[in-house]
C-alpha cells in the first residue's frame, strides 16, 4: 500500500527541515460551495492559494473529504436531510490548492451508496491522490516515506460505526511495529460542540495508547481543543476548511502542523476564518490572541509548541 504522489508538492520548493505534514478540517464541494464555482467561476481556495507561502513547505497537506466524488443522477443517491455529491473535478481542484492528502472515513462516504464510495477512491487514484479511510479497518491506511522516515496514515469514522473502533486498536499497533510514526483522522464527536466528548477521550487515548502519535479529529464543524497525552496530540477538531455553513463558530477552523525532528515534534497552528465559503488565514493581532487562547495550557511560543 505503498503511496508516493508526484506533481503535487515538489519536494524543490519544500522549506522544511524535517518531515512534515498538515490537516485541516471537514471540506464540503456541494451546495453553495458548488454554486459558487459552477455559476460564479469563484476558487473556494482563492484566500489559501494567495497565502500559501505559509504552509508550501509541509510534505503532506491534508483534508477530510466530506462527501463522494461522483457523477451520477441524485435520485440514486440516499434521501436524507443532508446528502453531498461532488463533481468530477473535484481532485483537480484539490490538486490545484496542493492537497494530496484526503480522509474519506466520515458520515458522509456513502451518501451515494457504494457506487458513489467506489467512484470516489477511482478519481482519486486517478488523479494520485492518496486516500485514508477505507470501509475495511486492513485497508483503512496508506504508507508513505518522507526523507527516510516511514509514516501510516489512518482514516476512521466513529460516526456511523462505533462498534468498528475498537478495530483499530490492534492496526495501530502493527503499524507502529513497522513504521516510524502513525498519523490518524478520525471523525466522530457531537456537531457544534466546543468542547469534547467523554468518548472522544477514551478513544483517543486508547489509540495514542495503541501508538498513534498525532490524531486529527473532524465532524463537530467547530474547533475543540487539543490535547497532550502519553507522549501523543489529539486535535479533537479542526472544524471546518471549505463549507457553506455561515454561522457562529462553524466560521473558524484551523490547520494543525507537525515537524518530526530527530528528538522532537513541533507543531504549528494555522487559524483562518471562512469567507463567502472560502477559508482565510488569520495574520498579525487576530492570529496570536486565537492561538493564546486555543493553546492556554500549552507552554508555546506564538502558535507553536514541541513535544
Amino acid at each position: 500500500m505503498e503511496s508516493n504522489v508526484a506533481g503535487v508538492i515538489s519536494k524543490e520548493v519544500t522549506q522544511k527541515n524535517y518531515p512534515s505534514v498538515i490537516n485541516f478540517g471537514d471540506a464540503m464541494f456541494d451546495r453553495g460551495v458548488r454554486n459558487i464555482i459552477d455559476k460564479r467561476g469563484r476558487d473556494p481556495f482563492e484566500y489559501i492559494k494567495r497565502d500559501f507561502e505559509m504552509i508550501r513547505g509541509y510534505d503532506i497537506i491534508g483534508l477530510n473529504l466530506e462527501g463522494p466524488i461522483v457523477e451520477m443522477d441524485r435520485s440514486k443517491c440516499q434521501k436524507k436531510a443532508y446528502n453531498f455529491q461532488f463533481a468530477s473535478t473535484t481532485p483537480e481542484l484539490l490538486i490545484s490548492a496542493g492537497i494530496n492528502m484526503v480522509n474519506i472515513a466520515n458520515n458522509h462516504s456513502y451518501d451515494c451508496f457504494s457506487a458513489g464510495f467506489k467512484s470516489t477512491k477511482q478519481y482519486l487514484s486517478e488523479a494520485g491522490i492518496p486516500y485514508m479511510g477505507d470501509s475495511e479497518v486492513e485497508k483503512s491506511y496508506f504508507l508513505k516515506t518522507i526523507d527516510s522516515k516511514r509514516f501510516a496514515f489512518v482514516g476512521m469514522d466513529q460516526t456511523v460505526s462505533p462498534a468498528s473502533i475498537p478495530n483499530y486498536y490492534p492496526l495501530i499497533q502493527k503499524l507502529k511495529s513497522e513504521n516510524d510514526f502513525v498519523i490518524v483522522n478520525i471523525h466522530w464527536g457531537t456537531e457544534y460542540e466546543l468542547g469534547k466528548t467523554e468518548a472522544q477521550v477514551l478513544i483517543a487515548h486508547k489509540l495514542i495508547d495503541a501508538g498513534a502519535d498525532v490524531i486529527f479529529g473532524h465532524h463537530p464543524h467547530v474547533v475543540e481543543p487539543v490535547e497532550i497525552y502519553n507522549g501523543g496530540v489529539v486535535f479533537y477538531s479542526l472544524g471546518n476548511f471549505v463549507f457553506d455553513q455561515n454561522f457562529g463558530d462553524t466560521m473558524v477552523g484551523l490547520g494543525a502542523g507537525v515537524e518530526f525532528w530527530e528528538d522532537k515534534k513541533v507543531f504549528t497552528i494555522y487559524p483562518f476564518d471562512i469567507k463567502a465559503f472560502a477559508p482565510e488565514f488569520m495574520v498579525g493581532d487576530k492570529k496570536t490572541a486565537f492561538c493564546e487562547k486555543y493553546l492556554l495550557g500549552i507552554e508555546h511560543m506564538g502558535c507553536e509548541f514541541a513535544l
